[in-house]
């Protein structure tokens, strides 16, 4: 699955047209799930006309034809003003139609000011962080956390995700050193203080903000709410990686357990890189919490997750290097795992990353194999710069039901033989035989459709006398191994 990211995209200036021309030409005919627009849709003052010139008048010619929209408010969706904070009378609210009930996962927010959905295996929040909402006559807002209807309805949204992946999307940034100031904004550094630890105590994974006009993006970072002058890499980062996975220095990808608090942490990210005129950051850039940062280019994040991965590469408007930052996140690897099987079984074993290359202590390059087990031992396999292993400790266990299984160790005949061998089956139906070395190496494979509850292969002259081992699975995937000799 693919999705889109940027904010602060509506200007209506050249820099807007190259944003849009840059992802257009990295994505190609590459299908996008979805397009998530961090605020600031429409300047200055987010009107019904600041929408069509700014912003539909851009897109509608190629991207919202064919990509749906996941909007989250900004401060000039507000017009800027206190009376529209309180009242929620923008237009934005008459353009967007997002899902408060529920429609698409999540819980109900009743609000279409903010809401949750689902697509695939991921799921999306998009907050609104500068509106307010009345309790008793006082109005909360994002940052609020003791009394805020958005965040008590966040902490249950949150709580009740079953979903492996959780982005979470608002306007204002919790860190920033670029056309604003992190510290120095009340707003910025409550949302900081006072929503960072709600997303990390649930694990989400990637926070996307915009307002600061610029690209900024974190490493996996945790227990980091107060000023920039206390952050510590050596208490605050996850891991001291770029996350890059691009083979250079100090570059291996983040790896995040889903389970374990210990292995919690957050990447925050300001793309409000999208349509404003660059210009100079602040004293203090960049903030020491970033990994990566940019004000020079304008650009947008293209998000891509394919399981258990995450990749992100930020679009930059420069030709001559298009994807200036990039960063991966993989789930529930690095990890060793225990196989229990009967001897001997056919293993299928899995790298838990997708993109090659795979370097397995068997020899093989493929992400999958099949690994014929005859005693206990340990199979690993790692990616091109070491950067992941996995261990499959391979281990005797007590032999399983065979209800489901091929129930055919009586019925080989003869064992051993010369040049041919009978195999009499359970059931008629399709059967995949091969026959291995004690190596482990694939030598014979036929597949057969049964009728009679028997087969017969005639061997002669394929393998030489010897002890091999002949496994029998059927169209349900039940295997049984045993094994045979060859006479000369």
């Amino acid at each position: 699955m693919r999705f889109w990211a940027v904010g602060d995209m509506a200007k209506n200036t050249p820099q807007e047209t190259a944003v849009i021309n840059a992802f257009e030409k990295h994505t190609d005919t590459l299908p996008v799930n979805g397009f998530i627009l961090l605020g600031d849709n429409a300047y200055p003052l987010g009107y019904d006309a600041n929408y069509q010139d700014g912003f539909f008048n851009y897109y509608q010619k190629s991207i919202t034809k064919h990509i749906v929209l996941w909007p989250c408010l900004g401060n000039h969706d507000y017009a800027n003003d206190y009376n529209r904070r309180v009242d929620h009378l923008i237009p934005y609210i008459d353009i967007f139609s997002n899902p408060q009930n529920g429609e698409m996962g999540g819980i109900a927010s009743n609000n279409e000011r903010y809401y949750s959905y689902n697509i695939g295996n991921v799921h999306f929040i998009n907050l609104d962080s500068y509106g307010l909402e009345n309790v008793s006559g006082t109005f909360y807002g994002l940052a609020d956390t003791a009394f805020s209807p958005q965040v008590q309805w966040l902490k249950y949204d949150l709580s009740l995700n079953t979903l492996p992946w959780v982005i979470v999307s608002y306007h204002h940034p919790p860190y920033c050193m670029g056309t604003h100031n992190s510290d120095a904004e009340t707003d910025l550094g409550a949302l900081r203080t006072n929503i960072n630890p709600i997303l990390e105590k649930y694990n989400v994974d990637l926070v996307l903000n915009g307002h600061c006009h610029t690209y900024q993006r974190s490493n996996m970072i945790r227990n980091h709410f107060g000023l920039e002058s206390t952050f510590d890499s050596t208490l605050n980062l996850v891991q001291n990686s770029s996350g890059r996975y691009d083979g250079s220095p100090n570059s291996c990808l983040y790896i995040k357990n889903n389970t374990a608090r210990s292995d919690s942490g957050v990447i925050y990210t300001v793309v409000g890189s999208g349509s404003a005129v660059p210009q100079l950051p602040m004293a203090q850039w960049p903030h020491n919490a970033m990994q990566y940062a940019n004000y020079l280019d304008n650009g947008s994040l293209y998000v891509s997750i394919h399981g258990n991965e995450l990749n992100a590469e930020w679009i930059s408007t420069d030709t001559a290097q298009a994807v200036k930052d990039r960063f991966t996140i993989l789930k529930n690897a690095n990890k060793i795992k225990k196989v229990f099987c009967s001897y001997p079984s056919i293993l299928t074993l899995a790298a838990a990353w997708h993109t090659p290359p795979f370097n397995w202590s068997t020899g093989d390059t493929t992400q999958s194999i099949q690994f014929l087990a005859t005693h206990d031992t340990v199979v690993y396999v790692s990616d091109h710069w070491n950067c992941i292993t996995d261990t499959f400790q391979i281990l005797q266990a007590a032999p399983a039901s065979a209800e489901d299984g091929i129930r055919v160790q009586a019925g080989i005949y003869p064992n051993p033989t010369r040049d041919q061998i009978s195999i009499d089956l359970p059931d008629a139906g399709t059967y995949c035989i091969t026959i291995y070395n004690e190596m482990g190496m694939l030598l014979y494979r036929e597949t057969q459709t049964v009728k009679e509850k028997k087969v017969v292969l005639s061997l002669q002259g394929k393998m030489a006398g010897g002890n091999y081992f002949l496994a029998v699975k059927n169209d349900r995937n039940a295997v049984f191994t045993t094994k045979i000799t060859l006479s000369e």
